[in-house]
């Protein structure tokens, strides 16, 4: 066996919140196909319950949650079709305070189990084949912990053996595996913003965003290992962003700042009013941030700003309260009128490839890109799967196998796919085409390939 070599196959599911790498970007490349007057096609439709939960999409399955009659339910739902696998509900207030209210955290799919919680802290590890509960922990009664006003919204993070929530003044961490304490910190009330992961000098770390400072936490631990000062009152939804070893914080009740750091103390590189953002994080794409500053009742603008700067480098008005997120340098804009917009991330102008009305009602939930396909909800439970490329036949039609120090790859032969390999997952990378050596036997493809580098990712790409 070849030591020290990773592979990465096109697999564009999207597993938790924010997605595999906590960022709001996905990996996945042409993906999108200008659509007519009508719209993105419309694959399938599905009722989840009222709240503000965004999908995860993982192994042929989308979860969300939902509130229906005081009762939270986590839908599992079956990825081509919609059709409901199962479901798990328990007793849970709706609590609409200034929106519809339900849910807002996100399910997280780690192999075969799903995590959830609720907005009064109840905590559980469903099977994801199944929805048979592993275990479950009501975090607030069994640890006093006291609520914010709209309830905790962190969404649930899998670090390694446990499972960490922005509940508590600076987070918990649970055995994702029995539910039992791997550490608690001081008892105090969290923000809505979920833990980001982070490297911290070399040590794995999480920021967690409070109503009045955001943390630095060993993730090990649970140790604080910095603290900054950020009162943002009861508005600090957006979780943190990472730029360059830098962490970019922001509010729409107070200017965003972008903060080093520098052991257990933080500097402030620059702070401005141009990125005050309510509730979703923007995505970073190069030097650029890119994000909604505003309310619901005010700013409705979409920016650009300079990370290193913070200049604005272009304003798009009247998107209300947007949702975005992004993918192979492109940008997939919801507004909270759902409006759907798909635009260059580039920081020279607002480039806009294409717009349509996509959903009616309230829509505070980011969209979701997985395998092709764009998730929309709005915050009464109306989900809807568009299809935005039809250049993925199959979800992960790549297998792979070990044949002595080689890689052993196969896919369908129904299609027009190419294998090709890269060494670095940067912004922009470049993927280079495997071309020999390719037979095809029965309905598949197969070849071997010897990697060439300590670390190199491939991918399936269908033309």
């Amino acid at each position: 066996m070849l030591l020290g070599s990773a592979v990465w196959l096109q697999s564009a599911d999207w597993p938790n919140w924010r997605g595999p790498n906590h960022n709001g970007i996905s990996h996945e490349t042409d993906w999108f196909e200008k659509w007519d007057s009508s719209g993105p096609k419309r694959l399938w439709k599905a009722s989840v319950g009222t709240g503000v939960a965004s999908v995860s999409v993982a192994d042929g399955r989308v979860f969300t949650m939902g509130n229906k009659s005081n009762r939270d339910t986590v839908y599992a739902l079956k990825e081509a079709t919609g059709d409901i696998l199962w479901r798990h509900s328990y007793s849970e207030a709706l609590s609409p305070i200034l929106y519809d209210g339900g849910p807002s955290a996100t399910p997280a799919v780690d192999g075969e189990y799903v995590y959830t919680l609720s907005k009064t802290g109840k905590a559980f590890c469903l099977k994801a084949s199944t929805g048979d509960v592993v275990w479950n922990r009501d975090l607030k009664q069994l640890y006093s912990l006291p609520t914010p006003t709209w309830g905790f919204a962190s969404s649930p993070l899998i670090h390694g053996d446990k499972v960490v929530y922005n509940v508590s003044s600076r987070g918990i961490a649970l055995s994702k595996t029995n539910g039992s304490l791997k550490w608690k910190t001081a008892s105090g009330t969290p923000g809505y913003a979920s833990p980001v992961p982070y490297d911290h000098r070399g040590t794995e770390a999480f920021i967690m965003f409070g109503p009045s400072y955001a943390y630095g936490v060993d993730a090990a631990t649970g140790k604080q290992l910095w603290s900054k000062s950020f009162k943002s009152g009861d508005i600090n939804a957006a979780d943190p962003v990472l730029y360059n070893g830098k962490i970019f914080l922001t509010s729409s009740s107070r200017d965003g700042e972008l903060i080093e750091l520098s052991g257990t103390s933080t500097s402030s590189q620059w702070k401005n009013g141009n990125m005050r953002t309510y509730l979703n994080a923007g995505v970073v794409i190069g030097n650029y941030l890119y994000g909604a500053d505003g309310t619901t009742n005010r700013g409705n603008k979409v920016r650009c700003i300079n990370m290193e700067t913070g200049e604005t480098e272009w304003t798009k008005n009247s998107i209300p309260c947007a949702s975005v997120t992004a993918a192979d340098a492109k940008l997939i804009i919801l507004s909270l009128t759902g409006d759907l917009y798909i635009a260059e991330g580039s920081p020279s102008r607002f480039l806009q490839l294409a717009k349509a009305k996509v959903i009616t009602g309230s829509c505070f939930t980011v969209p979701v890109l997985a395998n092709g396909s764009l998730y929309i909800r709005n915050s009464l439970g109306t989900l809807y799967k568009s299809q935005m490329s039809e250049m993925v036949i199959e979800p992960q039609p790549l297998a792979v196998n070990f044949a002595g120090s080689d890689l052993e790859f196969s896919w369908p032969a129904k299609g027009n796919f190419i294998l090709e390999s890269t060494d670095s997952l940067s912004q922009a990378v470049n993927w280079s085409e495997i071309g020999s050596g390719t037979a095809k036997k029965d309905d598949r493809y197969i070849t071997r390939v010897r990697p060439s580098a300590a670390k190199q990712f491939f991918r399936l790409r269908s033309e």
